[in-house]
Parts: structure tokens; sequence; C-alpha cells
């Protein structure tokens, strides 16, 4: 699925975009970091609330190319920049996490 699909499934908007053309079907979901190192390795798109600079950081290590914030929280100025510098597209949602898992799962994307 493409990062324009996401967005329209999930009411994101896109922050970044710095892989707006990847596709994306598998999804990881989790705010504990430790836990996206360990089980997040074959994910392209990790779903958080956890909006600071450890989680692109985090993504950047995993090589996961897309982050999605929930629950309308907007990342710093500081984390959008690492990210654009990183070239990990951002993408921000008003819907909880719970929501934002739902959709994709029923937009058939794996976990």
């Amino acid at each position: 699925m493409k990062i324009e699909e996401l967005g329209l499934i999930l009411n994101a908007k896109i922050l970044t975009s710095g892989h707006a053309y990847s596709g994306v079907d598998k999804i990881y979901v989790s705010d504990l970091m430790s836990d996206v190192l360990t089980y997040g390795k074959d994910a392209q798109l990790l779903v958080t609330s956890l909006t600071n600079q450890q989680t692109i950081r985090t993504v950047e290590m995993v090589e996961i190319p897309v982050v999605c914030y929930t629950n309308g929280k907007l990342p710093g100025k500081d984390t959008i920049e690492l990210a654009n510098r990183k070239k990990i597209t951002i993408l921000i949602t008003e819907l909880s996490t719970f929501q934002v898992t739902g959709k994709l799962f029923d937009a058939g994307l794996q976990g």
C-alpha cells in the first residue's frame, strides 16, 4: 500500500516524505522502542504515540521507513528535522492507536 493510501485510510497528514512512494504491507505497533528493535524488523510502518527523536533513531536502526504518530500528537521540530535528514516519512493522525490498528488490519495489512 502506498503512503498516500495510508494517509487517506487514517485521515492522516504527511509531515515528512522521505519515502513517499514506498509500499507498506506490514506494520508494527508499539510504544516500547526496545520491542521495536527486537520484533519490528520486518515492518515498513511503525504505529506509535511516542513523538520523540528516539522513535526516529529506532526506526532508522531497524530500517522501518515510515512512522505514524497517533492520538493527534505532534512531534517536535527536532524530531521532524531528524526524520527529514534520515529520509523517514512521518504521518500524524487524530485516531487512537487502537483505531489505526483496526483500520490497517481491515485494509489488509499484516502485523
